[in-house]
């Protein structure tokens, strides 16, 4: 044993010296997931969808259509062409006006499938020639007084369908340290458990960005298609960062489709601060300072197609953006998250965490990407 000059102080001997330790265990890393939250948490599709026979590992939604209101010709017509060859004369009717150009035509009758007959220069405009592809856009409709009824023809009843994906994780602690006091926590084996949810929610939100959707088998899992499985018109380019009107051509072809938003806009923090110095530019946005507060904070847009709000989303793609009509979106859930306990094969505690979830997204032209 060493003999310690005097005085004693703090340096001479820390054999018995305590440590000054929080009580409290703190975990920094993110755990949010904005874009299940907006789309209505984990089971947000069901109230959405209307799903019967539930539950089932595969999930089915019908979707209709209204009749088109453009086709086009496939020939050149000349000024006193009568009958025209169009692509799908099952899109007319007898009765119909269309317009080719500038010209007004009536429609007479439907020949066959890729036949009709027209009055043409109808309603005192002028009969003009038309090239191969021009487009033919129905305008109207006006009947022959006493006429016997025509049909027009319908439109086809689809379907579309995602799988469902299993999410698991398992904990397993020794009794040892089951038993051991540790700061910050009770049970060692329960503390690792509560970390399996929130661990896990972050990928179930980053598989809305990159699901694939696969029907799995013995040897293959069963995952969920995301985003770039269902979204696939209204695609709009852009080259590093996003433009006011790249975002406002890529609604606008949404709203020319039938969309009505108001949509989300999952971003990542790059492109969030490209739209943030779009509005918060004075060419674009003019307001009255009356603080000191230097900065703003966009969190959406309003364009004359719409409006739109933007989620920073840490777990949002860094090259597609994803604009999304929450009206048609939404997860399912088939298992919720439950912890299960595992038998024991030594000596150790073990259980798993496991949860079943797919995503469900109908009326592709609602929607629209940036990529």
């Amino acid at each position: 044993m060493a003999q310690l000059a005097s005085p004693l102080t703090t340096y001479s001997d820390t054999t018995l010296q305590k440590r000054v330790i929080t009580d409290v265990i703190s975990i920094i890393d993110p755990r949010d997931t904005p874009l299940i939250a907006a789309l209505g948490g984990l089971d947000g599709a069901s109230g959405k969808f209307t799903f019967v026979n539930t539950p089932g590992k595969v999930v089915e939604w019908a979707e209709d259509t209204l009749y088109a209101l453009a086709d086009s010709i496939t020939e050149t017509i000349a000024t006193n062409t009568t009958t025209l060859t169009v692509a799908d004369a099952t899109a007319f009717q007898e009765g119909d006006i269309a317009l080719i150009g500038s010209e007004l035509v009536w429609v007479s009758a439907v020949s066959d499938a890729t036949s009709i007959v027209v009055t043409r220069a109808f309603g005192s405009t002028t009969a003009a020639t038309a090239a191969d592809n021009a487009v033919v856009t129905l305008v109207g409709n006006a009947r022959l007084e006493g006429d016997d009824s025509d049909d027009r023809g319908f439109t086809d009843r689809t379907t579309n369908s995602n799988y469902t994906q299993i999410f698991h994780e398992e904990v397993k602690t020794s009794r040892t340290a089951r038993q051991i006091a540790n700061y910050g926590l009770q049970d060692e084996f329960m503390y690792q458990s509560e970390k399996l949810v929130p661990s896990l929610l972050r990928l179930v939100e980053r598989n809305l960005f990159y699901g694939t959707r696969n029907a799995g088998s013995a040897t293959t899992p069963r995952t969920a298609g995301g985003l770039p499985i269902f979204i696939t018109n209204n695609t709009v380019n852009y080259t590093t960062s996003i433009s006011q009107a790249n975002l406002e051509d890529a609604l606008e072809a949404s709203w020319a489709d039938g969309g009505v938003g108001p949509w989300v806009m999952p971003v990542d923090s790059t492109q969030l601060q490209y739209l943030k110095n779009i509005y918060d530019n004075t060419s674009y946005l003019r307001v009255d300072r009356n603080e000191s507060t230097l900065g703003m904070v966009v969190n959406g847009a309003v364009t004359p197609f719409g409006d739109v709000s933007f989620l920073l989303d840490r777990w949002a793609r860094t090259d597609n953006f994803y604009i999304i009509d929450p009206d048609h979106a939404g997860m399912l859930t088939f298992y919720p998250f439950t912890m299960e306990p595992l038998a024991k094969t030594g000596d150790s505690d073990r259980a798993e965490v496991v949860g079943e979830f797919t995503f469900c997204l109908r009326q592709d032209k609602a929607h629209a990407v940036l990529t």
